[in-house]
């Protein structure tokens, strides 16, 4: 297939354009779960509205500039390690903690993460799209490398789905084809295919965007706004009732409420891709073409207008042709500014894509080779409890390695066996496995680091990576006075049904102000250093550090704090505990070590 310059450049600034107008019709309104009637901007604004909606795309797209191609899992997830400070919500927050303790893709977007169908994956798709026109199979593999950083399941799929829909909105412009396509990357078993299938049903019996709403909010609920199933039904639904009018189709997402930026934004730029000129004066002149990132955006050195972010997306989509070797290609244009990109990392890319969905296996490394570690089934180790775990080897360059490895780990950790020889043929993979165990572990940090001692080819290198611990509870039954401890292998975790008081320590480096979110679906008291900080009452779990009703401020002594929670006589229940800093959306602490 062949796309003219000029239309591929006119559809690229329709979609940022369209995103952009919907994002700042919605961003007034997000978060509110009631409905309204929305047929402009309230208030209208005087400049485009900064949203994380853009302000990742942007950093996604300097990093590939940076590292170069292929688009990896391991290259997109450093928006976590270097590019947002002091605002971490939801998915964000799990995603930042989970890279900074030495944990990668796709296990970043699994381990302690409540938020793994959010939509904070879904509202990055349109970068795939723009970088892949009219290759919906590529944009989608994209679209999974991307978000599997901070997601797992629905919120993978829902960031495939639109990333298709958004790519094949090049050369296709029937929204019902569209759909069709999208869907057909969304895994058949999930929460949200069969949501998809309910609102077509429904809206086809029904006619009436609020009747259907609140069907999806009936069998779908969830006490987070930012849920992926709900909002991106409500993008469904959207374009169902759309009648092909971009007006309408943005109107009505913002109508439905609850992430109302993001899914405003979405239908916004699905139409500004398929129909550029549908965007009306009235939207555009507001907000003008001024680039501007949210203050939590660091370490950036943004393009100033959204048209010198497209011209430089534009340039870099020539690169990924040429690399991923597509049938689509897109006239040269003797007018656009080139990009610098780095060289390209590895010449076999099909490799580096081949992981299962929620595989509990984190990438290490991409050079000189892949290199995957693959943990147990619950991811922090139990002291006492060997696990086995494998790495896996994957030789991805045009040449021959042989080598050795020896495993490290701190005092009081072993690996079985710890020394391993191996003689990688081009393309070839291998696979080791080895038993972890600790004993006598007082004092439990979540960063354990495991060190790779490479000598291949006669060249020493290491690579680090890290083995999570468990957080041990004392456990009192208060019906029968048994004593027990219970061993956490998440922030979250059942408390079954009874009477009981969870107890454990807490080591700070110094005296500091923290915020606890604290949540469940149980009732609970909590008690810091004797002191009772928070009631929860299980009427509210959204466990995140900035939500009404789920967290509390405390102050820490410096080296050790006990932290107790009653539990009153109630059925099982989970119940969530994680420690965050105190301002912004708070990013979790994971300096703190754990004892009992």
């Amino acid at each position: 297939m062949f796309l003219a310059f000029e239309e591929y450049k006119k559809k690229v600034l329709g979609c940022y354009i369209g995103k952009s107008v919907g994002g700042t019709l919605g961003m007034p309104f997000e978060g509110d779960t009631n409905t309204r009637t929305i047929t402009y901007y309230d208030p209208v604004p005087t400049e485009m509205l900064p949203n994380d909606d853009l302000d990742l795309q942007i950093v996604n797209l300097e990093t590939i500039l940076r590292t170069g191609l292929p688009v990896s899992r391991y290259n997109v997830g450093e928006i976590w390690l270097h590019h947002m400070e002091d605002s971490a919500p939801d998915e964000y927050g799990v995603a930042i903690s989970n890279h900074r303790i030495g944990l990668r893709a796709p296990l970043s977007g699994q381990y302690r993460n409540k938020f793994y169908g959010g939509m904070g994956g879904a509202i990055r798709s349109e970068l795939w799209a723009c970088l892949a026109p009219a290759n919906p199979t590529l944009a989608a593999q994209f679209a999974r490398e991307d978000a599997c950083t901070d997601h797992t399941k629905d919120g993978v799929y829902a960031e495939m789905f639109l990333a298709a829909v958004e790519s094949a909105a090049f050369s296709e412009t029937d929204l019902a084809k569209l759909i069709e396509i999208g869907i057909s990357f969304i895994g058949k078993e999930s929460k949200l295919y069969h949501a998809f299938e309910d609102v077509q049903k429904q809206w086809k019996n029904k006619q009436d965007v609020f009747a259907v709403r609140e069907y999806i909010l009936q069998k779908y609920p969830s006490d987070n706004w930012t849920d992926v199933t709900i909002n991106i039904s409500f993008v469904l639904l959207s374009l169902l009732a759309c009648e092909n009018s971009f007006d309408k189709a943005i109107c009505t997402a913002t109508s439905l409420g609850y992430d109302t930026d993001c899914t405003a934004a979405t239908v916004g730029a699905i139409f500004g891709i398929m129909n550029p000129d549908c965007i009306d004066e009235k939207w555009t002149k507001p907000i003008g073409d001024d680039l501007i990132l949210s203050a939590c955006i660091i370490n950036m050195h943004e393009w100033d207008t959204i048209g010198q972010f497209c011209d430089a997306l534009m340039a870099t989509a020539y690169h990924v042709r040429d690399y991923y070797q597509t049938e689509v290609e897109i006239e040269r244009s003797e007018t656009l500014k080139p990009v610098r990109i780095s060289a390209p990392r590895m010449e076999e890319f099909h490799r580096l894509y081949a992981w299962e969905m929620d595989s509990p296996e984190s990438l290490i490394a991409e050079s000189p080779f892949l290199v995957n570690l693959i943990y147990p089934k619950n991811v922090a180790l139990i002291p006492d409890q060997p696990q086995t775990y494998k790495l896996k080897i994957t030789n991805v360059l045009k040449r021959d390695f042989c080598g050795k490895l020896t495993l490290a780990l701190p005092e009081k950790w072993t690996a079985t066996p710890s020394d391993f020889t191996f003689d990688l043929k081009q393309g070839a993979e291998t696979t080791f496995e080895f038993i972890v165990n600790v004993t006598d572990l007082k004092r439990r940090g979540q960063k354990n680091i495991l060190s790779l001692r490479f000598n291949v080819n006669d060249v020493p290198f290491v690579m680090e990576t890290a083995l999570p611990v468990a957080c041990p509870w004392a456990v009192e039954n208060l019906k029968t006075n048994e004593n027990t401890v219970f061993e956490a292998t998440s922030a979250y975790f059942n408390v079954p049904k009874g009477e009981y008081r969870y107890k454990t320590k807490m080591k700070a480096t110094a005296k500091k102000d923290i915020r606890i979110s604290c949540g469940g679906t149980r009732p609970f008291i909590l008690y810091v250093n004797g002191a009772p900080v928070y009631e929860g009452k299980a009427e509210f779990y959204v466990p995140t550090f900035h939500r009404d009703n789920s967290w509390t401020t405390a102050s820490l002594l410096k080296n050790m704090n006990e932290i107790e929670v009653y539990f009153p006589e109630y059925g099982e229940g989970e119940f969530f505990f994680g420690v965050g800093t105190t301002f912004g959306c708070s990013t979790w602490i994971d300096t703190l070590e754990r004892m009992l």
